[in-house]
């Protein structure tokens, strides 16, 4: 039901507080099916506890060292709040970007916090053809981009927040990534008229996150 009042999010005992873009609503909370499979949900849940374990593994030198990084880089939550993270949660963070990324954690924290922009890629999708985005290439050779896509989205849908990540791509890279088979073989091909949303991720060489371009493209 809709909810007139300060602002709220989250859930307490049976009641879940959210909002969207006809305002804030309560609902019964409700566990969410997740099952694990064989994907990148499982492939990531892999890596968080991997990164977990790794943190457990540090000197107190290394875990003192993360905890004055957390202390000195603040970061944005889904509220829009800015939160300093404990050390084990940055080292927790940058270690599991950095096994997504198919690279090896590191004790240390990051030497630099800078992350390039994503720019404004492009997508092009072609029913039952060429699937292809172009990045920017504003990262440098041995920073990342990460790329998702979404599911077929009708054509009158302008935001969407669930994707799937494809691939990664070097940061500096222009060269255009045909993932036709990859995004068929998840989703189908879509049909002419539908929307498909893409977000691109910028990520530095030491697993630092920066903010994420999305965008979307009109099947032809």
């Amino acid at each position: 039901m809709k909810y007139l009042g300060n602002p709220q999010s989250g859930s307490q005992a049976g009641t879940t507080a959210s909002h969207n873009r006809a305002g804030q609503y309560l609902r019964s909370r409700r566990a969410p099916v997740q099952p694990v499979g064989t994907g990148r949900r499982a492939a990531i849940r892999t890596a968080f506890g991997a990164a977990a374990r790794g943190y457990a593994g540090l000197s107190a030198a290394d875990q003192a060292a993360w905890a004055a990084y957390g202390g000195s880089y603040p970061v944005t939550d889904s509220l829009g709040q800015s939160i300093t993270l404990t050390g084990q949660q940055a080292y927790v963070s940058i270690a599991t970007q950095l096994l997504n990324l198919g690279q090896a954690t590191t004790a240390l924290p990051p030497a630099s916090n800078i992350v390039a922009s994503a720019g404004v890629p492009t997508l092009t999708f072609v029913h039952a053809g060429a699937v292809t985005l172009t990045p920017t290439g504003l990262g440098l050779a041995a920073d990342w981009i990460l790329y998702a896509f979404s599911a077929p989205q009708s054509g009158g849908v302008s935001f969407c927040k669930t994707f799937w990540q494809a691939g990664k791509a070097a940061g500096n890279s222009v060269a255009a990534i045909v993932a036709t088979a990859a995004y068929n073989a998840q989703f189908g091909p879509g049909a002419v008229g539908q929307r498909v949303f893409y977000k691109v991720t910028p990520v530095n060489s030491y697993g630092v996150t920066g903010v994420p371009y999305i965008g979307f493209s009109t099947v032809t």
